[in-house]
């Protein structure tokens, strides 16, 4: 048996597994929607997965993989193809693939997206940036072409009631970004869209379906000609479900409260109860609900230095192939 080997069962047969390789230690990891039993053996480590991302399943690898048995007849199993194996290792973002694997970032029609969504208050917005500026690719705040749409409404003086001219702003205004800046039309507007008129009117105009529709055409649009890092609350479970690399950035609440109120000057007692608020409405919405994506790395940045969560982000994009 080769060291290092990496096994994929149904659940239910990880403990036949683990009798039959006569296990020492075993932990269970959960990386996304990746999970496995990393196991010690006296001929080294065995992987055992129960579920991976990228759409490989244990049911698509059985329907033409070889049943074998192992030594003495005590446990049949079924030795997958190369492209199996492969696939498999990339779908877990594992570096050390076979020199013919395929990274999640070189798939047909991957885009080259770095998706970083999360709760208001986890630090998307910091950490975004270090990770675009490290990877040397641009950064992209999605709520900025939310806000965009709104200064775009309140400089045309439209009604902010009639959804269909409020679409067709949102469908020509052009948004652009570059060295950190936004820009609406031309025109440097990081600023303006966060006046506090832009920002108390923002959660109404984006509300509109013909918004999010607009926004979301837009940022497919600006993936499919360059790598960005972006940053937002449904940029990888509905703009870029394909994105090689998909982070959850979370804290506890007491720590988002403690860092939003650094940012507003509130207490932290009242930001908190603003943002579980603003979380339920983030969670509940019809469309482009707050949601952590299946194959998404959830990363918890309480208590942890924005160097530490960069690196780590860094490195994931450096195996999925995105750096």
């Amino acid at each position: 048996m080769p060291t290092d080997l990496d096994v994929m069962t149904d659940p239910a047969g990880v403990d036949a597994i683990v009798a039959a390789l006569e296990v020492g230690d075993a932990q269970w990891v959960k990386d996304g929607a990746a999970r496995r039993l990393e196991c010690s053996t006296t001929l080294g480590p065995v992987d055992v997965y129960t579920a991976v991302s990228g759409g490989l399943g244990y049911a698509t690898v059985i329907e033409d993989a070889v049943p074998i048995l192992i030594e003495g007849g005590e446990l049949s199993v079924r030795v997958g193809s190369l492209e199996h194996v492969r696939d498999m290792r990339a779908a877990v973002g594992r570096a050390d693939l076979p020199i013919e694997a395929v990274a999640p970032a070189a798939k047909h029609g991957a885009p080259r997206v770095v998706a970083i969504d999360g709760p208001a208050g986890a630090g998307k917005s910091t950490v975004a940036r270090s990770v675009a500026e490290q990877l040397d690719l641009t950064y992209l705040d999605t709520g900025a072409m939310y806000r965009c749409v709104t200064l775009a409404v309140c400089q045309c003086r439209a009604d902010t009631d009639d959804r269909e001219e409020i679409g067709r702003i949102a469908s020509t205004i052009p948004i652009e970004f570059g060295d950190g800046r936004v820009l609406l039309d031309g025109e440097d507007v990081s600023d303006a869209i966060r006046a506090a008129e832009v920002t108390e009117m923002t959660p109404h105009i984006a509300a509109y379906p013909e918004v999010r529709k607009a926004m979301i055409e837009r940022q497919r649009e600006f993936f499919s000609h360059d790598g960005y890092v972006a940053e937002g609350r449904d940029t990888g479970t509905v703009v870029a479900p394909d994105a090689p690399l998909k982070i959850y950035l979370t804290a506890t609440p007491e720590e988002r409260a403690r860092r939003r109120s650094l940012e507003t000057g509130g207490t932290p007692h009242q930001v908190q109860a603003a943002l579980e608020v603003r979380d339920e409405l983030d969670s509940n919405r019809e469309l482009s609900a707050l949601r952590v994506a299946e194959d998404a790395v959830v990363v918890d940045t309480t208590g942890r230095s924005i160097e530490d969560v960069v690196a780590e982000i860094a490195t994931l994009a450096a195996e999925r192939g995105v750096a």
